[in-house]
Parts: structure tokens; sequence; C-alpha cells
């Protein structure tokens, strides 16, 4: 890496971009130097402070943000690791080299956790191998293939639990492959346990001091069910916490793999009261949801919460390049059963991104005639129902109680998970419309916001589960005529085919789901989670709008 240092500060250094080039990519060419693409790169990221409102926390809340902001940079520091293999070096290497140029890369590194750009393809921005971010992220040998993963299960079956586990990470020694826990791999963990233990010292809430007492256990175990119960029973608190590993999107070779982070949020009580009345209606979204009734539960727990909230710290995959803006937790399917789903969206962000993203992208690429329908309530709304969603449809395979969706879809679970929940969300706003729950002007701005929200989502690379999902609901409606484009290149949508086409789309994910269908699923994001010629024009439009935020927060 001190090679790595010498190179980044020759900023006169010429490279040409050896990925194949996505539309929008500044061009690296012989005429620019790879730090002006970077610093091209970097305006698709609007800088936004991100505010939350502290004032009616008592003292001893106060002081315990500080400390859970103090374990989010443990967590940080562990995701680092997780992002790429030489994530963490890079960063190192930047931090003992001056000048201009050098800031510039180093803001970029910190965007993209890594040397590997997230928004086009993953690939290396600053000279060095290897050219583009081995799928695998840091969770398996650099060169270790698909086959060989599966090779050494096939000769030693007793690894598979290993192998596939959430949280363990692959190996090689002496010529094979060994999964670690993730709490003897990780140096880190102590402390991070440590620091959550200290910090259940200021938890006036009884239920969130257990919680974090045993997430610490958790992290020194790798047996998180408990703690994911345990912060289930969190629900008075003012501050909660999602810590730890938590999604697997990074893994994007098998998908199994599940990366840390920390959100610290901030109830805003009066927000979650206003979105209450879509609780009391999860069992009904269950019950009419579009697949054959016999994929549908039995058996549903009602007990799902739904919390607004703001935040005060991100750290970890939910801050790499794309922010996240809402999450719908915990995973584990068993908790699920027993306790429902947890979903926070996270006001603040959403906020911003309306702001900084949606607004702009509408205002170009729509029809002149909807651009009054694009609304902050329906943007919050809809993300608020993709997460209830998320909670929506089978954990495990139908006929097999064993075998999660997560795994019988591996590496192609997320994109269809994520597609899911978008679709869903916009069928229950019919479901709503029906339960009078909504008038026919909401539904209007639902409908126009969630077009102009495909665009700003797909803008997030192709390699991200968001991009994909949004594609296939795109390229879908599309090829249905629920989108439609007039002769000037501006989007509009055939309301008369558009719940069709919603439906249609719902019904074949997840049925994909209940069956495991891995075969099924590469179809699906084969034929629809691609970009087209018409898509590549319309996103062209849209080249000087920021595609998402570089935020920052109360904690630093």
């Amino acid at each position: 890496m001190k090679r790595l240092t010498i190179l980044v500060c020759l900023s006169c250094f010429l490279i040409l971009n050896s990925c194949e080039q996505k539309k929008e990519v500044p061009q690296m060419n012989t005429q620019k130097t790879f730090i002006d693409t970077v610093k091209e790169r970097i305006t698709a990221y609007s800088p936004v402070k991100v505010a939350v409102d502290t004032s009616f926390l008592s003292a001893k809340e106060k002081l315990l943000l500080v400390k859970l902001a103090e374990a989010g940079k443990i967590a940080d520091e562990i995701f680092w690791q997780q992002s790429a293999h030489d994530a963490r070096s890079v960063r190192d290497s930047l931090a003992k080299s001056t000048g201009k140029d050098n800031e510039i890369l180093k803001q970029y590194v910190r965007i993209n956790y890594g040397p590997y750009d997230v928004i086009y393809g993953n690939e290396r921005f600053i000279p060095g191998e290897p050219k583009v971010r081995p799928l695998g992220a840091g969770f398996y040998p650099i060169d270790m293939t698909k086959d060989e993963f599966e090779k050494a299960i096939a000769e030693n079956p007793s690894l598979k639990s290993q192998f596939e586990d959430l949280y363990t990470v692959i190996v090689r020694e002496n010529g094979k492959l060994k999964a670690i826990p993730y709490s003897q791999y990780y140096s880190e963990i102590e402390a991070l346990a440590s620091k959550l233990e200290e910090a259940s010292k200021y938890a006036e809430d009884k239920q969130l001091n257990a919680y974090l007492i045993s997430r610490a256990k958790a992290l020194r175990t790798n047996d998180y069910f408990e703690s994911d119960m345990k912060w289930m029973d969190v629900k008075s608190s003012n501050i909660d916490i999602v810590i730890g590993p938590i999604e697997t999107y990074q893994d994007q070779l098998f998908g199994y793999k599940a990366s840390f982070e920390a959100v610290i949020m901030v109830k805003d009580w009066k927000a979650t009261k206003q979105f209450e009345m879509f609780k009391k209606h999860i069992t009904y979204f269950e019950k009419n949801l579009p697949e054959d009734p016999k994929f549908i539960r039995s058996n549903i727990n009602e007990e799902s919460q739904l919390n607004l909230v703001n935040v005060a710290y991100y750290g970890g995959d939910c801050q790499k390049g794309t922010k996240t803006i809402a999450a719908s937790l915990p995973n584990d399917p068993r908790v699920r059963e027993a306790k429902g789903g947890k979903n926070s969206m996270y006001l603040n962000m959403m906020k911003a991104k309306f702001e900084k993203n949606l607004v702009p992208i509408a205002n170009i690429i729509l029809d002149k005639d909807l651009i009054p329908f694009i609304d902050e309530d329906a943007f919050i709304t809809s993300t608020t129902l993709h997460e209830v969603s998320h909670t929506l449809g089978r954990g495990y395979v139908y006929g097999n109680n064993k075998l999660e969706v997560r795994t019988a879809l591996k590496e192609r679970y997320s994109a269809l998970e994520e597609c899911k929940a978008d679709i869903l969300s916009m069928y229950n706003h019919l479901h709503l419309l029906n339960l009078k729950e909504f008038n026919d002007d909401m539904i209007k701005k639902a409908r126009v916001t969630y077009l102009a929200g495909l665009f700003r989502s797909i803008r997030f690379g192709t390699e991200s589960a968001h991009a994909k999902a949004n594609l296939i609901q795109f390229n879908y409606l599309r090829e249905k005529g629920a989108i439609v484009v007039d002769k000037d290149g501006k989007y509009k949508l055939d309301e008369s085919k558009f719940w069709d086409a919603v439906k249609g789309l719902a019904n074949l994910i997840l049925t994909i789901q209940a069956t495991g269908d891995y075969a099924k699923a590469g179809e699906i994001l084969s034929k629809y989670a691609k970009m087209t010629p018409e898509l590549e024009q319309a996103i062209k439009t849209l080249q000087n709008v920021p595609r998402d935020i570089d935020s920052s927060y109360l904690f630093e």
C-alpha cells in the first residue's frame, strides 16, 4: 500500500477505465485524470447535515446517545473490513498522505467505504487491483470461486451450516476453506460488546437496557436470536438502536453473509401516532396477498411495530454509498413469527432525499401535468408501506419449514425481496382506498410519486439490490403498458392498466419466493433487471441531479 500512497498523489497519472462503461459515468480517458473523474462523481452526492431534535430527552438519555454513537463507530470499523478486502488498507494509506487531490480521494473512499464505486458497477476509481470489487466482498477469500465453495460442502456436508451461516467469514487455511465465527474473526467485537454494556447503564428504559446487555452477549457468542427477541420488546423508549450484523446486500456471491451497521434513532412520537393506522391492517394485507391462497400463511403475528424516528448516527452498511431511509427488522423469520417485525422509518433521511433527489427528478422526467402531484407525505407513506410489506409473505419455502426463502434464493433474494416490498406497497395503497382509509387524491399522489421514485432508485447503480428491484418494476410495468412515454420523452401512467400490472408483478414475485424457485428468480432478473436504451436515454437527462445524499449526523 506504500506504492498506492505514491500513486494517488500523482494527480497527473492517467488511467483507462477497464470496466464496462455505464451511462452517466464520467469518462476516464487520456484527456482526464482519475482525480478529475472522482471530482465529478462526488457531485452525485448532495451534502446534507441531518438534523434531529433531542431537546425533549433527559440528561441521561443524551449521555446514552453519546455512548451508543461510540459503539456505532466500532461497528462501522468492522464494516470497513467487510466492505472489501482492501477497503481499510486503502483508507489508512490515504490517511498518511497530504494534498488537495488526496483529500478528494479520502472523501470518495469514505462515501464508498473503499476504492470501489457503488454507483458505477463497483469499479475501482483509483489505481490498483482488482479493477472491480469481488462479489464476495470481504467475507470470502478474494480468489475463491462459487465452485470451490460448493465443492467443499459436497465433499464434507457437515460444513454446510457453518459455511452458509450469516455470521461466519470464510478463509483458506492450508489450502482448504474454513468458516470462522464473527465473534472470533473480528478483533473489535469485544470492544463493541463492552461499549454496549457501558451504554446500558445509561438506559432508563428497562427493555432497552435488557436489549443492550443481550446484544453484547450475542456479539460474543455469535447467536443473535435472543437479542433480536429482546429488541422487539423495546417499545416505549425515546431512543432505539439497530447494531450488529444485519443485512446481506454486500455479499453478492451468495447473499449469505450479514454486514455490520449501526443506526441510532430518536423516536418521533407525533409522527408515529399518525401512521399507527397501518398496523391494524397488516393481517388484512397478508390474507389478501395476490397469490395462490395455499401460499398464504395461516399464522400471522399481528404485533408488528411501526416507528417514525430521526437518525442521530449512521455507520456501516446503511451508510455506504446510497443511504438507507427505512428498515424492517429483524430478518430472522423465527422472531417474526413469534413477535412480528419492527418497521422503522428514518424521517429526517426521507425528507432530505425527497428534497435533494426526488423533486428534481420529477421536474425533469415526468409529464408536466403530473408534477403537482409529487408529494412528500406520499413518499413517506409509500416508504412506510414498503417496510410493512417486508413483513408480508412467506419467510420459509412452502412445504419446507426448515428452508428460508433467503437461503433458497441465495444472491438473488435481496433484489426480489426489495421488489416485493415496493410493489406490495403500491398494491396495499389500493387496499387502503377500498377500505376508505385513503381517498382518490392521495392515491393519485402515491402513484405519481412512485413513478418518479423508480428513477431515483434505478440511479443507485445496477449492482444495487434496490436498483435491480426498481428496474424490474419499471420494465415490467412498461411492458404491460402501465407506464407510457410521450413524444417528448416524458413519463406518465396509464391508470386503466396500472393496478392489473401491479397485481401481476406482485403475484410473480410472491410465487417465486413461496416456491423458493432460484432458477425462476434468475429468469426475472435477466429479463427485467436491466437497462434498456430508452431508460439509458431517460437517465441521461438526469445527469445534473444528485443521485443521493452525503449525509452527516449529530454524532460524527
